[in-house]
């Protein structure tokens, strides 16, 4: 009761924000399950549905598009219903696509409801960075930014590996229904956590009485350069991680290497975050500074993604560790800058729906253009890994001309 009359509020002790930053990973992983269910089966699926290539790949692009659009509004809505509504409704809906999916009995049918899926990704993107902003301490962001940072990367990994034999015991049918039940058990937990938390300090991102109002002026400040910055190296990181993970994998089987050895390598920077990303979001809480970590990992980044898209023996591994160990603090050094970029807790909603905004559209220009840069035959990964490279370094300009501690 003394830590909430401070406005420290239950969330602020230790074991409370630790086990709702692990609840917030537990279900962010599975709502990034159930996004990335589609790829390892992604043959049979079209084979059963009679699908074109065309056709098949909307079942994944379609989140990106998704995203481009609905990131903002989903800030807005972030703002007015709350984080925790927000989070509790994605799951919901997330649920609801996916069984959408399962009865499914045309392609059509199955396109949309991914597309439903699609909806409830961008509504949890946004609303979780927005619920460690509201009910962790700022002195412990760091770190719940470092567990949450690692939902993809997690996700990603069970879904890709998980899926074919689930698919296989289960059906399509079964597996669907099994990751939504994993969703709506995550979802229960966090919300019975989150029953008995309490917003740090003042109100924040839910427009409360007696929380901050931001009019047309604060809005456009998110407009002005310190922020166009800051967002233009976030967008470069995206383009650089959609060409590893995407198609790392089909210049290494090029090469001659195994399809399974190639899927270990891609994702192998993703699981040794799982180490470096809660460590950099501690370091930052420690040190009370994120730019400097930012630079170091967002510079590492560039000769890692070129290492590997163009090497196959033992420096395509120092380009793994090298993504892994430094590069993937990105993401959590991000996050725990934004209330910094943002300037006020009014205008958080708005800078973290820019944010997702800038995140999937990296994933789009690095889905469009990657395959451009590579030629007709894919085979110009030099020079594309060259040209991804230089647009990096161009990032890391811009992160270097923004100011923030």
């Amino acid at each position: 009761m003394k830590e909430q009359a401070k406005g420290g509020g239950v969330a602020s002790r230790p074991e409370r924000y630790l086990a709702f930053s692990i609840l917030l990973l537990a279900m962010g992983t599975t709502i990034t399950i159930v996004q990335y269910k589609v790829p390892s089966i992604l043959g049979p699926l079209m084979e059963n549905y009679g699908m074109s290539p065309q056709a098949g790949s909307w079942l994944m692009s379609v989140f990106t598009a998704v995203g481009i659009f609905l990131s903002i509004p989903a800030g807005s809505l972030a703002k007015k219903a709350g984080p925790k509504r927000v989070l509790m409704l994605g799951c919901g809906v997330i649920v609801l696509g996916s069984v959408v999916g399962a009865l499914a009995g045309s392609s059509l049918v199955l396109i949309a409801s991914r597309l439903v899926e699609g909806i409830a990704f961008v509504l949890i993107t946004v609303a979780a960075p927005l619920a460690i902003e509201k009910y962790v301490s700022p002195a412990n962001q760091g770190t719940a930014n470092g567990i949450w940072a690692l939902w993809i990367c997690l996700g990603s990994v069970i879904g890709s590996t998980a899926t074919p034999a689930v698919f296989e015991a289960l059906g399509m049918r079964g597996a669907w229904l099994l990751y939504a039940a994993f969703v709506a058990v995550a979802a229960a937990a966090l919300a019975m956590l989150m029953r008995g938390m309490r917003p740090v300090g003042v109100a924040t991102s839910e427009g409360e009485a007696g929380g901050e109002k931001a009019g047309l002026k604060a809005y456009l400040s998110l407009l002005t350069p310190r922020p166009l910055l800051f967002l233009f190296a976030y967008l470069v990181f995206n383009i650089e991680i959609l060409a590893v993970l995407s198609y790392t994998p089909t210049f290494l089987q090029q090469s001659g290497m195994d399809a399974s050895l190639s899927g270990f390598a891609s994702s192998l920077p993703g699981l040794l975050a799982i180490a470096s990303s809660p460590l950099f979001g501690k370091i930052a809480d420690r040190t009370g500074r994120t730019k400097p970590l930012y630079l170091v990992a967002l510079a590492a980044s560039i000769p890692a993604t070129f290492l590997m898209m163009t090497q196959s023996g033992p420096l395509l591994w120092v380009g793994a560790l090298l993504m892994g160990l430094v590069g993937y603090g990105v993401p959590v050094l991000s996050l725990t800058a934004l209330p910094q970029i943002a300037g006020s807790k009014a205008l958080m909603p708005a800078m973290v729906g820019l944010f997702m905004l800038v995140q999937s559209l990296g994933e789009f220009l690095g889905s469009f253009l990657v395959p451009i840069l590579l030629g007709p035959a894919m085979t110009e990964w030099t020079f594309c890994a060259a040209v991804v490279s230089a647009t990096s370094a161009l990032g890391v300009v811009a992160l270097a001309l923004c100011r923030f501690k």
